[in-house]
């Protein structure tokens, strides 16, 4: 598998390479993610510039949770074809998420949103939408994606995605005169309960007004609403000075899911 990703080596020193590489891919395949890991970074050190010999071993240690050095490798990768496999930086995204480097995750981000604008974006899906972060909250995993193109009504920016136990953040419906149940939650099982950062175009005049040079450059303000249940909607917090970073917004969460 790894010959194919460099070219440059001998015959004899590919066999060589592949040769070392078998037992930790073997691992890999197999789910067994530190052994794959601690079989592979070896082989790193003997092919230090070998874009397939790091990915697979980014790969084994970003699933057996070696952050640090699975983003050292995926930049090592990234170093050889700096603007080719977007899937790897769509990696080292997740990874500074996870690490917290919030400046290097910011100028990551920025540079992936304007390629799928732009449609120099190959490499990465055809979707819409692309997970880059994973954190843990209150009820559970939260999964964070972020819209590029913003499209549809609201112009949704990021989507945090909930688990299922954030149903129990719907208010409880009031229950008719003269009932003697004290009211339900509306809770659909089949619903996805989730958190949006949006930008209504009703908003803008004002933001406008207030902000001409932002603006000017195409900057809007936004909002972050949660949807708990299929009927269920609040309205969190209001952004009258433009787009927050994910941090911010992803802050905001957090505070939401662990403090309703």
């Amino acid at each position: 598998m790894a010959a194919k990703e460099d070219e440059k080596l001998a015959p004899l020193e590919a066999a060589k390479r592949d040769r070392l590489m078998g037992p930790g891919l073997d691992h890999l395949k197999h789910g067994e993610n530190a052994a794959a890991y601690a079989a592979l970074k070896t082989v790193a050190i003997l092919y230090p510039t070998d874009i397939g010999v790091l990915r697979y071993t980014a790969a084994a240690a970003m699933r057996s949770d070696h952050d640090a050095e699975a983003l050292t490798l995926f930049r090592q990768a990234l170093a050889q074809r700096p603007h080719d496999p977007w899937q790897m930086r769509l990696a080292v995204i997740l990874l500074e998420a996870k690490l917290k480097q919030w400046g290097d995750f910011d100028r990551d981000l920025a540079v992936m949103r304007v390629a799928k604008r732009n449609g120099m974006d190959h490499g990465l899906d055809g979707g819409d939408g692309f997970v880059i972060d994973e954190f843990d909250s209150g009820p559970g995993r939260v999964q964070g994606v972020i819209y590029p193109r913003q499209n549809g009504q609201f112009h949704m920016l990021y989507r945090f995605v909930l688990p299922a136990e954030a149903a129990m953040y719907a208010p409880v419906q009031a229950q008719a005169s003269g009932s003697s149940s004290s009211g339900t939650r509306c809770v659909d099982p089949d619903f996805q309960p989730h958190m949006d950062v949006e930008s209504d175009d009703a908003d803008q005049a004002a933001f406008s007004k207030a902000h001409p040079e932002k603006a000017a450059r195409g900057e809007r303000s936004y909002f972050l609403y949660a949807a708990y249940s299929a009927c269920s909607q609040k309205l969190l917090k209001f952004y009258p000075d433009g787009e927050p970073s994910y941090e911010a917004a992803r802050s905001d969460v957090l505070r939401a899911l662990t403090q309703p």
